[in-house]
């Protein structure tokens, strides 16, 4: 039986120690998951708790078990994930639920702790492949790549230190990227960069959509700083070297600060630094959510082309839940 992008046909498959179960037909939920503000794709599964042999499905499958999904809209199926299986939860109510949630392999780099430092000069890839390299992981890297002041990073989680070096990039550079794991490797790429831009419209594929604006984030007035140097045991407090503005006439002012790196003496680069900050940040945002028929494909960081109500020209997702089984799915889209 052939699948098609408006019926999709979906196959799970799970592999424990001692057996391997195709548990497709018995799938009572599937939903497939990319949250803004993580960098591991989730998938959970509900399945009844029946008997395998001799033991239910609770006993024989755990964590650690790994999940695979694939999807067909053709004659072939597509892997669409793989992973390892983090939660297991079971409810021994009427249906006796197993519901099993499974993350890709940079689930443990968010859950990892390390401390690193990088020296002066050290390029953006340089420096995102030591970091894989400690921790096992391949690195498929497509950004932007310059050179980094002395970083020391203490105490955090793996995942936030790579965002970190990439939030550097982000703000000099002004291109936004997305970090996602693919083919065995965590990728950073520019964002909207997917050659099969879909399109959702109001007539054939969209159900609602939400826009929402908020103040919360807005920046409109940079400061930047420079470190003093003390001849003495005294510690002086950093010196203002000047001020970019944004548009404090019309949303009030609402301050970052940035620290100018030693060899900026003309503030050249914090000034741009600033002026990104401000590009990105000195206005209300946006957050705009769409309900649509599920498409498989559509993945976080992808372009897509709204015909939706109010969301009308080309958009980012930077959030995706695709409930498989219901044949829907909801995006967080931005500019």
């Amino acid at each position: 039986m052939n699948g098609t992008l408006q019926n999709p046909i979906y196959k799970c498959t799970i592999k424990t120690k001692k057996a391997a179960y195709n548990v497709t037909n018995i799938l009572t939920e599937l939903t497939v998951t990319q949250n803004q503000d993580d960098l591991a794709q989730g998938v959970t599964i509900t399945i009844p708790n029946i008997k395998d042999k001799k033991k239910y499905l609770y006993n024989n499958i755990t964590v650690r078990d790994s999940l695979v999904l694939y999807c067909k809209t053709g004659k072939k199926y597509k892997e669409i994930f793989r992973g390892t299986i983090w939660e297991k939860d079971y409810t021994s109510d009427v249906t006796k639920d197993l519901t099993l949630t499974a993350y890709d392999r940079l689930i443990y780099l968010q859950n990892t702790k390390d401390n690193f430092f990088f020296a002066k000069g050290k390029s953006t890839k340089s420096i995102l492949q030591t970091i894989c390299k400690r921790w096992g992981v391949k690195l498929n890297f497509q950004y932007k790549n310059i050179k980094h002041k002395r970083t020391i990073i203490r105490d955090v989680n793996v995942s936030d230190a790579i965002i970190a070096v990439l939030n550097e990039v982000k703000k000099k550079t002004g291109t936004k990227y997305v970090i996602s794991f693919e083919k065995g490797a965590l990728t950073v790429k520019k964002r909207g960069t997917n050659s099969k831009i879909y399109t959702i419209n109001s007539k054939e594929s969209a159900l609602t959509e939400n826009t929402k604006v908020t103040m919360d984030g807005v920046i409109t007035k940079v400061a930047i700083y420079r470190e003093q140097e003390s001849q003495s045991t005294k510690e002086q407090p950093p010196k203002k070297v000047t001020v970019v503005k944004g548009d404090t006439k019309k949303y009030g002012t609402l301050q970052e600060i940035i620290m100018r790196d030693s060899d900026d003496k003309k503030a050249v680069h914090a000034k741009k630094e600033a002026k990104e900050i401000l590009k990105e940040h000195g206005k209300p945002k946006y957050e705009r959510t769409l309900e649509a028929v599920n498409n498989p494909y559509i993945r976080k960081g992808h372009k897509i082309k709204s015909n939706a109500g109010a969301l009308e020209g080309y958009y980012i997702v930077v959030g995706v839940e695709h409930d498989c089984l219901n044949g829907k799915m909801k995006l967080e889209v931005e500019k």
